[in-house]
């Protein structure tokens, strides 16, 4: 049992027991004792997240979330609120969960009518998750959305813009979020949201490195700032999404020419889009969807890349050493991408986010080893959308396969888990702990129990967002254990999690933090 770690000069030197820690102590060196019931871990990471997104939004935004809300008259109430205070013409911006029109108790969305009473003077935005969001006539007058109706991609997947009977916007629209005229913050509102959040929600819980996806060039200003902040903290590994924030070719040759900051911000991989979010309806999916979900027969979703796209992307993966990670909600997407990487025929440094979130059949384990992509999931899903509504909106084939990490981990694959935090995310989602326990405990946004033969360990889970998660940045070298040699990035917890009820898992705390053996974090100081 390890009882002691010996940091010098930011990396670990010796592990051993109480007597390597009495040595250590009669030779002069500092000693920082763990508490009586806790335990000390490799610091966690976060591989994938939207923090700038999620970090900006909530600080501006008016939460609407269930259970804040309930239901819409809280939600029009709390817009009201926030519009009494803010002056005419500008824009009043709320965020509810992914989807919030399942959550609320109406099972749907407001109106553009409905949002029209919290305010006719304000251009009124509600975010419903990462992919929709709901318009009032005010914004709906600032920006031609029918612009958006034709084919073509929007931000995260295909545009989608909903009409009345009388062909005019119903105020709903998904994937097209960053292009609605939303007034800006400026790099420093970013930087100092980001550092808020960070330091507050996921420092404080053992998070040190996190894997961003960078949108936009004045979030990467934001970035270079908060890296050069000693108050921060953390480390950045960034995943550039195209198109976004550059066409596919100006992307990877970016990363070739970014210096970034040493090991604190650095520019790790590409991030593309396959399909959209299944709350947009617009998953790629190999079964059909419920014709009364998406209001027409047949319909299984939307693949945003073509077999010639997907091979353009993976030979400048090649050609630039880059990695890639290639966003996949649906089954039909992550079928076309993985069989893509097979005729491809090299290997390369592929993540695949979301892979898992469904498994339609154990047999299909096979192409994820012969593909050697590495799967990055999102436990937290099973509570936020994937436990109560992946069957709503698949009746006959979505009660089976729903995140099914007993099964990937017995077929001798290891998946990364990770948040996805963004704004449709559900109160709590940022902590790592939230996400270990959706993990082991496997329960859905309305408590039920999702397929409970599925449960991995915790055991599993935080090796799974320590050592498995470093490798998939590109960091399994330094980060994710501690051994000799490694970076001595140390969570010590003031709990053991290994030992507490799993029910209580969301509520471990970091008693201090260590990023390269100085101290970042600690309890009771700001």
């Amino acid at each position: 049992m390890v009882q002691a770690v010996h940091v010098r000069d930011g990396r670990i030197v010796e592990l051993g027991n109480q007597r390597l820690a009495d040595e250590l102590i009669g030779g002069g060196i500092e000693a920082i004792s763990v508490p009586d019931r806790g335990v000390a871990l490799p610091a966690l990471i976060d591989a994938h997240v939207h923090l700038s997104h999620y970090a900006v939004g909530s600080d501006r935004g008016v939460d609407c979330r269930v259970p804040i809300c309930t239901g819409i008259s809280d939600v029009i109430d709390r817009l009201r609120e926030r519009a009494s205070i803010t002056p005419p013409g500008e824009w009043v911006i709320g965020y509810g969960n992914l989807f919030l029109d399942q959550k609320l108790a109406e099972r749907r969305y407001p109106t553009r009518q409905e949002l029209d009473r919290a305010s006719s003077e304000h251009p009124i935005v509600l975010h419903g998750g990462g992919h929709v969001s709901l318009l009032n006539t005010k914004a709906l007058e600032l920006i031609d959305v029918k612009r958006f109706m034709g084919p073509g991609q929007g931000l995260w997947g295909a545009p989608i813009v909903e009409l009345d009977e009388h062909g005019e916007p119903t105020g709903y629209v998904a994937e097209i979020d960053a292009h609605l005229s939303i007034p800006e913050p400026s790099v420093a509102q970013i930087a100092e949201s980001v550092t808020g959040r960070f330091r507050s929600e996921m420092l404080s819980r053992g998070v040190v490195t996190v894997g961003e996806m960078l949108e936009k060039e004045d979030q990467l200003q934001a970035l270079e700032r908060v890296a050069a902040d000693d108050g921060y903290g953390g480390r950045i590994a960034m995943y550039v999404m195209s198109p976004s924030f550059r066409s596919l070719e100006q992307s990877f040759e970016w990363i070739g020419g970014y210096a970034g900051r040493d090991d604190l911000l650095w520019a790790q991989g590409v991030k593309l889009f396959a399909d959209g979010g299944y709350s947009a309806r617009n998953a790629a999916s190999l079964q059909e969807y419920a014709p009364e979900q998406v209001g027409r027969t047949h319909y299984r979703g939307i693949l945003n890349k073509s077999r010639a796209e997907l091979m353009r992307a993976f030979e400048l993966s090649d050609e630039h050493g880059v990695q890639l990670a290639i966003h996949t909600n649906g089954t039909r997407a992550q079928a076309e991408v993985l069989q893509a990487l097979i005729a491809f025929g090299k290997k390369l440094d592929v993540r695949i986010e979301h892979l898992g979130n469904v498994l339609e059949d154990p047999s299909f384990l096979d192409q994820w080893k012969r593909a050697g992509v590495t799967p990055v999931m999102q436990p937290g899903f099973l509570g936020n959308f994937i436990g109560d509504y992946v069957p709503m909106l698949f009746p006959g084939h979505g009660m089976q396969g729903r995140m099914p990490m007993r099964t990937i981990l017995d077929a001798a694959i290891s998946p990364v888990i990770c948040s996805d935090i963004g704004l449709g995310a559900d109160v709590g989602s940022t902590n790592p702990w939230h996400t270990i326990a959706a993990a082991v405990n496997r329960k859905s946004f309305w408590g039920l129990h999702v397929e409970p033969h599925e449960a991995i360990s915790v055991e599993e889970a935080v090796l799974a967002h320590t050592a498995t998660a470093a490798a998939s940045i590109g960091r399994g070298h330094d980060l994710g254990t501690l051994e000799p040699g490694k970076i001595a990035d140390i969570a010590v917890l003031e709990t053991d999690p290994f030992s507490v009820d799993t029910a209580k898992l969301p509520e471990v705390r970091a008693e201090r933090v260590f990023r390269g053996g100085e101290v970042v974090f600690e309890q009771g100081r700001s």
